[in-house]
Order: C-alpha cells, then structure tokens, then sequence
C-alpha cells in the first residue's frame, strides 16, 4: 500500500505527469540474487498494472490506465563501471526475461557501487522518466553526500522510488 501512494505522489508532483504517453525507469541492483530481484520486479509490474491516473478537465473526472501504453527504461546497475541501459516492455520484465544475462554479469555485481555514480547517470540520461524506480538492498556506498545531493536536485529527488529488500 505504501508503495502505491508513494507511486501516486510522485505522479501527482506539479509539473510532472499532466497525461500523455509515460515514460519511467526501472534500476535493478546486480547485487541483489537474481530470484529476489525478479520477484520483487513482477510485484512492481503487477502493482503498476493496478494504478489508474485520475486528472480534472474541465471538470470531469478522467481516469486512465497510464502504464498500459508506457515505454519502459531498465537500468541493470551492475558496477560502477558498467550500467547497462535498455528499453523494454512489462511484460518481458513480468516473465524475467531482462534478467538472462544476470549469471554473466553475477561476478561483477558483488564489487562495491557508488550511488553518486549512479544518481549522474539517472540525471544526465532519464530526465524524461516520470517516475525512477530503485530496486535494491542497500548494499551501494556514497563516496560524496555533497555530488549525490546535487545530482537529485532539481528534479530526480521528486521522481526516485527506492524499494529495498
């Protein structure tokens, strides 16, 4: 339920979404195992499905299922050298397909992850999102509380959803 209202918050900030086609980000941490992340990723997804965007025009009351036609940015976190950057479907998300290549990269994930790092990336390339989603364990560092502070603001602090495990 916290879940939800927080998605709904984020979504109702002033001069975020005003309708239209939705844009938003999903990271997945390659720290956490692959069973947990795929879990909580078709909870996520299952969850978004439910969510219906209520706006005001002209004062009736609109209501639209806003991720049915969203387009979907996965962001696999899985260094701080390597952040792969993909577009897919919910669907593609709900079956675990975006995870195959997690025994690749499983190694690599385990090394120690900057959120600063992490927080540039989202800033210079996910502006567009609407809505970012963090799946994580918590397990990153922050090397610079100041650069992390910087790159959330003025907008990625409003439109960052952290789901720990």
């Amino acid at each position: 339920m916290n879940l939800k209202h927080n998605i709904e918050k984020v979504l109702h900030t002033p001069y975020n979404y005003k309708g239209g086609r939705l844009e938003f980000a999903i990271v997945f941490d390659y720290h956490v195992p692959e069973e947990l992340l795929s879990a909580r990723a078709r909870e996520l997804i299952a969850l978004l499905r439910t969510i219906r965007y209520s706006r005001s025009k002209n004062g009736t009351m609109i209501y639209e299922d806003i991720f049915r036609n969203a387009r979907l940015n996965i962001i696999k976190w899985i260094s701080d050298d390597r952040i792969i950057k993909e577009v897919s479907s919910m669907g593609m998300v709900q079956m675990g397909k975006c995870f195959e290549d997690y025994d690749v990269y499983k190694e690599e994930g385990r090394a120690d992850k900057s959120l600063d790092i992490l927080t540039g990336q989202l800033k210079m390339f996910y502006a567009r999102s609407k809505i970012i989603f963090l799946i994580t364990d918590g397990s990153y560092i922050i090397k610079s509380r100041e650069e992390t502070d910087k790159n959330l603001q003025p907008f990625l602090k409003h439109k960052l959803v952290y789901i720990n495990i």
